[in-house]
């Protein structure tokens, strides 16, 4: 599969810094807020800073039901349950820290679920929701079971069902037992310390695959959970962490928003919306090039629409690494842009002529039909034999700003013109607008 590091990288960037800032915070922030001259907005600040968590989760979670997203609903709903029993746990409103053990291991299973989730009908949504409230019901009445056997409600299950309710007791001293097993981390039990990395792992190894900014944000999320329980049960750090979180989450669900609205979902380039956008934004001296996959169309009846989809992820995939200062974008259907700022057409052709023969050079395997509709026990048994290849190839067309045309409209027009003479000359190549 082909990456694009910077692609890979760019989404990570931010929350890194964030996390490393919430450290840093989190380090200094007895020299910073314990100082006796402090000032009133600061005092203010400080009073309000609890409650900052609260305020960003819960505008996180109206922006996922807006934008129809139950997973920037549920996490941000996760958070805020976690966040206020842990503010209990650390003010000792609470007996001991078996719910901390709780949300270390039940929070990040409950995350890395979601993350793979996706967009859902609205009856799934509510499913999901509802497993999500009797999951929580189901783990609260477990820790009332253990660590208030001698409660009322607790006393009565035990009337009504005494031969049950010992059997689950055993069960529920059992599970506390493995779940309050303490680590080499003060305070981090050892099968939280197990499965965060076991998480960490899944959930890395899914963004790199699909290079989705939520995933991303929803691995670093993980990473600051772990480090407000693990620093020292300290309020200011859980403070810090989960205001960090919560930004985080927000970068998230307005990357989310601009992706939807400006890339394309099937190629990962961007769309025709970013393209006008682009296109607006233009000076003089710019370079517009239009690019056709060749017989497209007979290569989409003949293999059927998902190979047809995997030669355009692939044709994009090269298209997204071209040089010269290149920005690609998906015109729509089989045909891409790429604008090139600075250039002339004489000076874009090379670039172009770059791409062209690095697609054609590049073998594309059709999956046969025997393939499609084995099972994956039998599959690869027969690859050799009934293995086909094909090579795909494009036309371009290139046009440029000039005194005729000086709308970005105007050459992209000119450049689409362009394509079409590529094509009647034969195809796979590259062909610049004559000046006149």
């Amino acid at each position: 599969m082909y990456y694009n590091i910077k692609r890979l990288l760019a989404p990570l960037i931010i929350p890194s810094l964030l996390v490393i800032l919430a450290m840093v915070l989190g380090w200094q922030w007895d020299k910073l807020f314990t100082q006796s001259d402090i000032g009133e907005e600061i005092s203010a600040f400080i009073i309000i800073f609890p409650y900052l968590p609260y305020l960003l989760l819960a505008i996180v979670a109206v922006l996922g039901l807006r934008s129809k997203n139950p997973d920037l609903t549920m996490i941000p709903l996760l958070l805020i349950l976690s966040y206020f029993l842990l503010r209990n746990v650390y003010t000792g409103n609470l007996s001991d820290h078996s719910i901390l053990s709780l949300i270390l291991f039940f929070v990040p299973i409950n995350i890395c679920l979601i993350s793979f989730t996706g967009k859902k009908n609205f009856k799934s949504t509510v499913i999901s929701y509802l497993i999500l409230i009797a999951e929580f019901g189901i783990l609260a009445f477990f820790y009332r079971l253990y660590e208030f056997s001698d409660s009322n409600f607790i006393t009565q299950f035990h009337v009504e069902f005494p031969n049950f309710a010992a059997s689950l007791y055993k069960f529920t001293q059992s599970v506390f037992t493995v779940l309050n097993n303490k680590s080499f981390i003060i305070g981090i039990p050892l099968i939280s310390i197990f499965s965060f990395f076991v998480i960490i792992t899944i959930m890395t190894i899914n963004f790199v695959n699909t290079r989705d900014e939520k995933k991303g944000g929803y691995l670093f999320i993980i990473i600051l959970l772990f480090l407000a329980i693990s620093s020292k049960h300290n309020i200011q750090h859980l403070m810090i962490f989960f205001t960090t979180s919560a930004l985080i989450l927000l970068i998230t669900a307005i990357e989310s928003s601009f992706s939807m609205a400006y890339i394309d979902e099937l190629t990962g380039l961007h769309g025709r919306r970013s393209l006008n956008d682009t296109l607006a934004s233009l000076s003089k001296n710019y370079a517009i090039a239009m690019i056709d996959i060749d017989h497209f169309k007979k290569f989409n009846d003949k293999y059927g629409h998902k190979t047809g989809d995997q030669v355009l992820k692939m044709a994009a995939s090269k298209l997204n690494d071209i040089s010269g200062g290149g920005k690609p974008f998906r015109y729509g259907g089989e045909e891409f842009t790429v604008i090139f700022a600075g250039k002339t057409s004489k000076e874009a052709k090379p670039y172009m002529e770059e791409y062209r023969e690095k697609l054609s050079a590049s073998e594309f395997v059709v999956r046969s039909p025997i393939r499609r509709s084995s099972t994956a026990k039998n599959r690869g048994k027969k690859a050799s034999v009934n293995r086909t290849t094909a090579t795909i190839t494009v036309s371009t067309g290139i046009a440029e700003h000039s005194k005729d045309q000086t709308k970005p409209e105007k050459v992209l027009k000119a450049a689409d013109k362009i394509l079409y003479k590529a094509k009647r000359l034969g195809r796979n190549r590259v062909e610049i607008q004559k000046r006149t």
